[in-house]
């Protein structure tokens, strides 16, 4: 049987970040490719002409039929077209940044010549591709509506997660003394940081630990001093850690917060890949509900529900998971085999194949 020949491209400050990892293991999962990587090692502006070198030799020693540009690829996305011309090129459009710009960060107008030069470039990138990826339904109708991208040229692969990292190892019992809720990642407004601190303001009284991991510089002055202000020492914060090592935080929490829950738009279309991590585990998380959306989950059954941007939505569901921990493996358990049955590598294993036509 005679191999596809698939080529993925990436030049991203995290080369192993999470929706990677998840594309580069499904598709090893499918017999009928022979896959190539032009992947970043480098971190810094090397990456970019370090994973362009790479996709150059491919090109000229293996000239595959498929590239897959991952995400963020729209830095480096004409070069690229212009390397693979005549190749079916998929782009993986997972986050738009005229939206994250003009909407989520506020950091354009949204009306000016710099907001029209990114709308258009972006928009460009979307024609150009022959087929483009993202994560939700949710987002391909978004991309559909903004950019005028026709509906059938999107694809939506779950962003999955690194299953030999984040497996399931039996019942998961936390080892704290209190109650632990834990969060890691960006605090970034889609996942609602403020949020979080407001629900850990209502359970000040109670036998119930917040570990937070994660935040920037900017994120954090803003963190710390809503912190102080809401007198909070049912908080700990950890600046980093390794994520080889979250799978043991992961462990000894009693249940996760995947969110988001900040009720931006963004916040509205995306399942965090913090969310996966945690059902991979058959951890109970607490998930910010999508709206319009046939995700799956279903409250007190695979995960807890909660309506994004509310503080108080959140604290009652942390206490009834506190008042309920005999129901929590359960739902952990419930919240796995949701998982294996539509977001698993193997499950978008099965997308891409049918991406191919094998």
């Amino acid at each position: 049987m005679k191999k596809i020949s698939v080529c993925y491209v990436l030049s991203y400050y995290s080369p192993r970040y999470v929706r990677t990892e998840a594309l580069i293991k499904a598709l090893q999962k499918i017999e009928e490719i022979e896959l190539h990587q032009a992947r970043n090692s480098s971190k810094g502006n090397l990456r970019y002409f370090e994973t362009l070198w790479k996709l150059l030799i491919i090109r000229f020693f293996h000239n595959p039929q498929y590239y897959i540009l991952g995400f963020r690829g729209y830095e480096i996305f004409w070069i690229v077209r212009l390397i693979t011309l005549g190749r079916f090129l998929i782009y993986d459009h997972m986050m738009s940044p005229y939206d994250s710009l003009v909407y989520e960060k506020k950091s354009i107008r949204s009306a000016g010549l710099l907001n029209r030069a990114i709308y258009f470039y972006e928009k460009s990138i979307l024609k150009s591709a022959d087929l483009v990826l993202t994560d939700t339904e949710i987002h391909r109708r978004y991309f559909h509506s903004l950019f005028g991208t026709p509906f059938e040229k999107i694809v939506a692969i779950p962003v999955g997660t690194d299953e030999k990292l984040f497996q399931l190892s039996g019942p998961l019992n936390a080892k704290s003394e209190f109650f632990e809720v834990l969060y890691f990642g960006s605090f970034l407004p889609l996942h609602g940081m403020d949020i979080i601190l407001k629900a850990a303001s209502k359970l000040r009284d109670k036998p119930i630990n917040f570990v937070l991991i994660g935040g920037n510089r900017t994120d954090l002055s803003s963190f710390q001093q809503m912190q102080k202000e809401l007198k909070l020492k049912n908080i700990t914060h950890i600046d980093w850690v390794e994520f080889e090592e979250l799978p043991q935080y992961i462990a000894q929490s009693d249940i996760g917060l995947g969110g988001p829950f900040g009720n931006t738009g963004q916040a509205g279309r995306v399942i965090t890949g913090k969310t996966f991590q945690f059902l991979a585990m058959a951890k109970p998380v607490i998930v910010g509900l999508h709206v319009d959306n046939d995700d799956g989950f279903e409250n007190q059954v695979n995960c807890l529900l909660v309506p994004q941007g509310d503080e108080l939505a959140l604290a009652d569901a942390i206490l009834w998971a506190f008042e309920h921990k005999d129901n929590l493996n359960e739902i952990g358990r419930s919240g796995y085999e949701l998982y294996s049955a539509r977001y698993s590598t193997l499950q978008i294993s099965k997308k891409l194949t049918r991406v191919f036509s094998l």
